[in-house]
């Protein structure tokens, strides 16, 4: 293991060669490397055609880092991502509207086994995870440009069953981000909150015949690393690049990576306003035991609702990027969480979500159509896919959670009732999707429970479509939900009031009801 400048380790890079970048927003991210590289190409234009992999996003809060320092025409030829666009990292999406690069949208799953696979020198993978949807090249929608001719994946039928293949992505280069490398280069991230697979990332690299390099907090002495603790052993690792302050944007939290315990209960209670309803109505699904997935937005504010309303322990969260119980965190943090029992890796994760492990997801939602069929991965030109086709899959019930409409929706919830203010400029239950992100017909087929929950109005998944089966005090059905419907939707003979509870500042009483106050879980015992 060699240490180098960060400057020096850009140098490295030659043009034409496949890069893989560690990171999930500011978590992992080694931006002081990517940044020398964006250097170097706006002075020299070098190196230039490269292929750019990663899975979560590198960047997000920043304007400019992570994934948009290769934002530059000419400087990337391809990319596999499962995300584009989160907060304020969006300018890979120009490169793709002005058709400058060859964009492939891959679910999250599939690409952590894509890296995977070529670690092991495999031809790829095999996974029903993604039939029937926008990355079914048989519909052929991940492909986000016109030069985007050739196929990511091909349909392969084993003992009458259909799959999924993905060819194994090798790189050449790894670019990663770790906390401690000691004189040999074994790197521990114990100032991170998970991991997101940076280890098949450097094997994916040097099993190759390639490089890695690893950007890191602080250097230790040779054995001073307990060996349990190493993620990336030095026998994958060429160089490190020191960057004393690499945390300063998202400094080290000692409850993120579950070196302390939060007290649940002083967290404060989450305002009274239309996200708080739709999580609310959400929280109301939770079983006692039962595992849970949370997305990006709206839908993950139920666990807070949870931590509010005294059942947080009796169910078990869970997000993809590594935490396993305890309370998920939002926005900026996706990703990490507080009070975990366990902190896996990504990879591992999206085996059990494939295997159908999961009771429930919440999820969001960007368009609707009749057949209850979704759009999250192509929303107003902009491309975000995350694990949202791997979380669906196979979990027993779905909820999707988000606004009624969208684009400068304005609300009132006043005497446990909703006041439509200023009406949204964009409808979601649509005639035509942008594009098929979850197959509402096959997911009957399943047999999967699906809701649809907005601030004012539940629609569940029935043979008949989109269903409607509950309003909001205070909303009429003709004004405020068909007329902002593109299609008339199935109503349920037995409408009802949404429960009166949710739109009042004092909590529901999830706690008192039947299911939990029994006490009854499936839950681990600590």
């Amino acid at each position: 293991m060699e240490v180098l400048s960060a400057k020096e380790a850009a140098a490295l890079i030659q043009s034409g060669q496949t890069i893989s970048v560690s990171g999930n927003g500011e978590m992992l991210l080694p931006d002081e490397v990517l940044q020398q590289l964006e250097q170097r190409y706006l002075e020299t234009e070098q190196p230039d055609q490269l292929t750019l992999v990663y899975n979560v996003i590198p960047g997000a809060q920043r304007s400019g880092t992570g994934i948009d320092r290769f934002a530059h025409k000419g400087m990337v030829k391809r990319i596999y991502a499962g995300s584009y666009y989160t907060l304020k990292v969006d300018r890979l999406n120009t490169l793709i509207a002005e058709n400058e690069v060859e964009a492939y949208l891959v679910p999250y799953g599939a690409l952590y086994n894509m890296v995977r696979s070529a670690a092991a020198h495999q031809p790829g993978i095999l996974t029903a995870v993604g039939l029937h949807t926008m990355v079914d090249p048989r519909m052929a929608q991940n492909k986000l440009t016109p030069r985007t001719t050739e196929e990511l994946a091909t349909v392969q039928v084993i003992d009458g069953q259909e799959f999924l293949f993905y060819k194994a992505l090798p790189s050449d280069v790894a670019i990663i981000r770790a906390t401690t490398a000691d004189e040999d280069g074994n790197l521990s991230l114990e100032h991170e909150p998970n991991s997101i697979g940076i280890l098949h990332q450097a094997m994916a690299a040097k099993n190759n015949g390639g490089i890695v390099i690893a950007q890191v907090s602080q250097l230790a002495e040779r054995g001073s690393i307990h060996p349990k603790t190493v993620t990336v052993p030095a026998i994958f690792v060429d160089y490190v690049v020191l960057v004393p302050e690499q945390m300063k944007n998202m400094p080290y939290n000692p409850a993120w990576t579950g070196d302390i315990r939060l007290p649940v209960k002083q967290l404060a209670p989450a305002p009274l306003d239309y996200k708080k309803v739709i999580a609310r109505r959400a929280a109301m699904e939770l079983e006692p035991g039962a595992l849970v997935n949370f997305g990006f937005g709206v839908s993950a504010g139920v666990p807070q609702i949870a931590a509010e309303e005294g059942i947080a322990e009796q169910v078990i969260f869970n997000v993809e990027h590594g935490p396993v119980g305890g309370i998920p965190n939002n926005k900026e943090a996706f990703g990490a969480g507080v009070n975990m029992m366990a902190v896996m890796d990504a990879h591992a994760i999206f085996d059990f979500y494939d295997a159908g492990r999961l009771d429930m997801t919440c999820l969001g939602m960007a368009q609707i159509a009749s057949d209850g069929s979704i759009n999250v991965s192509k929303v107003n030109g902009k491309y975000n896919l995350g694990g949202f086709i791997d979380i669906v899959h196979a979990t027993k019930k779905i909820v999707f959670c988000g606004s009624f409409t969208a684009g400068q929706l304005h609300v009132a919830i006043e005497n446990q009732a909703i006041r439509i203010i200023h009406e949204g400029r964009h409808k979601k239950f649509v005639r035509e999707l942008a594009h098929l992100t979850f197959n509402g017909r096959e997911a009957l087929k399943k047999g999967q429970e699906v809701y649809y929950v907005t601030e004012r109005a539940v629609f569940t998944l029935t043979d008949k479509g989109v269903t409607l089966i509950e309003i909001a005090p205070g909303v009429e059905l003709e004004r405020d939900i068909l007329q902002q419907m593109e299609y008339r939707p199935h109503i349920a003979e037995e409408l009802t009031y949404m429960d009166k509870r949710i739109f009042s500042p004092e909590k529901i009483g999830l706690d008192e009801a039947e299911r939990f106050a029994g006490k009854q879980s499936r839950r681990y015992v600590r």
